[in-house]
This record gives structure tokens, sequence and C-alpha cells, in this order.
């Protein structure tokens, strides 16, 4: 009968804890450096996301009061939450939502605020439309910001899960150059004229 020395004898193994599970929110993906894309994060999410080092959130859903475990995970990290609801595709037609739009962007290509996570509640719709937003900053073609566009949300949004038409419409007339930047503070990532 052989015995086991005494380093590898069951009582002087110490056995290692197994890591955390990190679990990311619905819907997330790296958008570009410094951006990220999901639905509402919850109690689950929270631990992977505070290994991203976060500055700031980015809700893009409505206007109601943001969820508690949220606003207690930005509170307890010191985050910026910036809240605009963009839900509304028809509304981006107007002046008041086209400056709506235009103060999320600023916040989104301002990299004082990356890294960042922008965020609907279940990031597909609103989200999906300013990272569309996004992508023509980068300079995308109209057909591969539509296809990852429905990839996250669906084909356009007749039960309110993806771009609608009027979203859509907003896409394709979109020009970053209209967007005023403080270029001392745009990624790299984002050529505007």
């Amino acid at each position: 009968m052989t015995t086991l020395p005494p380093a590898l004898q069951p009582s002087s193994v110490t056995a290692l804890a197994p890591p955390p599970v990190l679990v990311p929110p619905i819907n997330f993906a790296l958008v570009a450096p410094g951006v990220y894309r999901s639905g509402h994060p919850n109690r689950r999410n929270f631990g992977f996301l505070a290994r991203l080092g976060l500055k700031a959130v980015v809700y893009v859903e409505n206007a109601d009061e943001y969820r508690r475990d949220g606003a207690d995970f930005v509170q307890q990290h010191g985050l910026a939450l910036y809240r605009f609801d963009l839900s509304d595709e028809e509304a981006l037609f107007s002046p008041s939502g086209r400056k709506k739009l235009l103060e999320a962007l600023s916040v989104l290509l301002d990299t004082r605020n990356h890294p960042l996570l922008v965020h609907d509640d279940t990031g597909k719709a609103a989200v999906t439309l300013v990272c569309a937003l996004i992508r023509c900053f980068q300079r995308w073609a109209l057909a591969a910001v539509y296809a990852e566009g429905d990839m996250f949300a669906g084909a356009g949004g007749s039960e309110g899960g993806g771009v609608g038409n009027a979203g859509r419409e907003f896409i394709a007339m979109f020009d970053p150059a209209t967007v005023e930047l403080d270029l001392a503070h745009t990624p790299s990532w984002a050529v505007a004229g």
C-alpha cells in the first residue's frame, strides 16, 4: 500500500475558492473603445460592470425613475448618470428631440466620460439607434449599420423590438458633420467631417 507524501495528503491541501461568476447585462457589447452597450443592468451584472472601470452610465429609455439597484451601483462606484429619453423615434425629427439627441451624443463622444455604458431597458431599441449613429461617425456603410442593429434588436420595430421605420429614416438622414464636438476630447474613432 502506498501512501501519499505529506505535502499531498488531503489535510494539507488548501482548497481554492472558485472565482466569482461574472454575468454581463443582456445584449452587452463593445461599441467602440470606451463605449459599451446593453440592456438595463441588474444586481447579477454589477460584478462584471465593476471590472470595466466605468466613469459614466447613459440611460436612453424613458424619464421614469432610474431603478433603485442601478442607482445604488452608480452611487457606490462614483459614476456619472446621464438620462436622455430617446425612445420615441418620431420625436427625433422635432427640434426638442434633436436637441436631446445631440446632448446625448456630446456625452457619448467625449472621452472624459469613457469608459461608459449606454443602455435602455432591453438593449434593443433606443440603444440600437444611438449605436447606429455612432457607426455613422465611424463612416460605416448604411447596410452594415442596419445589419448590426437587426443583430441586436431583430428586424424593424413592429413590436417595439428594434429600430422602426422612423428610426431607420433618421439614421439614413443623419449627418455627423452637423454635430458640434469638442475636438480636444473626441475619440480618435469618431470621424465627424
